[in-house]
């Protein structure tokens, strides 16, 4: 008797656990914030974070004296944001791990291509201008 109850306790556990979380999709683990941002304006931010972290030395920018945080404050101000708006949107979707892996691809990709056109040999007005 206390066999067949230890089995209908590991079956009964068994089937609960098949049937918690059990679906073929992936679920989204972090809720749809009210003031979710769109895909595009979420991955310009990102972006744009990017570019500041990349240009991060300590709590300032190279060559600047201005706080880190006082570019943060802009740049939100510049997509009409708060620091806790996009804290809440950056949970949510970095709670999808595929679609970020491509966000993250495409902001690499646009870092590339800026790097290259910043490194091309500058042409200036001036020189077309003495050529003729």
């Amino acid at each position: 008797m206390k066999q067949a109850a230890v089995i209908l306790l590991l079956v009964t556990g068994l089937i609960s656990a098949c049937q918690w979380g059990g679906s073929a999709q992936p679920q989204n683990p972090s809720e749809k914030p009210e003031d979710l941002l769109p895909e595009k304006t979420f991955v310009k931010l990102l972006y744009e974070m990017n570019l500041l972290e990349g240009a991060r030395t300590g709590n300032t920018l190279l060559g600047d004296s201005i706080p880190l945080n006082a570019y943060y404050e802009t740049l939100y101000a510049d997509f009409g944001v708060t620091a806790e708006q996009v804290q809440r949107n950056f949970t949510y979707y970095h709670s999808d791990a595929e679609k970020m892996a491509t966000y993250y691809q495409w902001i690499i990709d646009s870092l590339r291509v800026d790097v290259q056109a910043l490194s091309a040999p500058i042409q200036s007005e001036e020189r077309d201008e003495s050529d003729e």
